[in-house]
C-alpha cells in the first residue's frame, strides 16, 4: 500500500497498472473541466439575466439606459420592475402600471433565479496538498480511491 498521495500518483511507479501518473492526470483534467464548466455556466447566467431584464423593461416601456440603475440582486419579476418604475420612473416621465405576472411564471422565474444564483457562488477553496494526501491515504482499495476521486470532482 502506498505511503502517501505522491507515491500513489507518481509517474515512476515500478509496478505498472497500480496508480501512477495517469490518475494524477485524470484528476487534473477533471478539475480543469469543472473550472471551465463553472465559468461557462456563469457566463450563461449573466447573459440570461440580461435577456430577461431586457424583456421585462420592454414590457414596461422602461428605457434601456435605466438598466444601469436596476439593482443587480433584485429578482426579475413584474413586481420588481413595477417597484423600480415607481421609484425612478420620474427620470423618464413614466408611471408604474400594476404588475401582472401570472403565478406560474413567477414560480418559473424564481427557479431560474435560484439556479443562476447558485452558479454565481464562489467556488469552494481547494484543500491543501497535505489535506488531499491525508484524505486519499485513507483509501484501502482502488475502488475507494476512484470513489473519492469522483466525489472530489462533484464537490469542488
Amino acid at each position: 500500500m502506498p505511503d502517501g498521495l505522491d507515491d500513489l500518483l507518481d509517474d515512476s511507479n515500478p509496478n505498472p497498472g497500480q496508480g501512477g501518473g495517469a490518475l494524477r492526470k485524470q484528476l487534473e483534467d477533471a478539475l480543469k473541466e469543472l473550472r471551465d464548466t463553472k465559468a461557462q455556466l456563469a457566463e450563461v447566467a449573466v447573459r440570461e439575466r440580461g435577456n430577461s431584464l431586457n424583456a421585462l423593461f420592454a414590457k414596461h416601456s422602461v428605457p434601456e439606459l435605466a438598466k444601469d440603475f436596476f439593482p443587480a440582486d433584485s429578482p426579475l419579476t413584474d413586481e420588481a420592475v413595477t417597484s423600480f418604475v415607481e421609484k425612478y420612473g420620474q427620470l423618464w416621465g413614466a408611471q408604474a402600471a400594476p404588475a401582472t405576472t401570472p403565478p406560474a411564471e413567477q414560480v418559473a422565474t424564481q427557479a431560474a433565479q435560484q439556479f443562476t444564483s447558485q452558479a454565481q457562488q464562489p467556488p469552494v477553496a481547494p484543500l491543501s496538498e497535505e489535506e488531499y494526501a491525508a484524505k486519499f491515504a485513507e483509501a484501502k482499495t482502488k475502488d475507494e480511491f476512484l470513489k473519492m476521486l469522483a466525489e472530489l470532482g462533484g464537490g469542488v
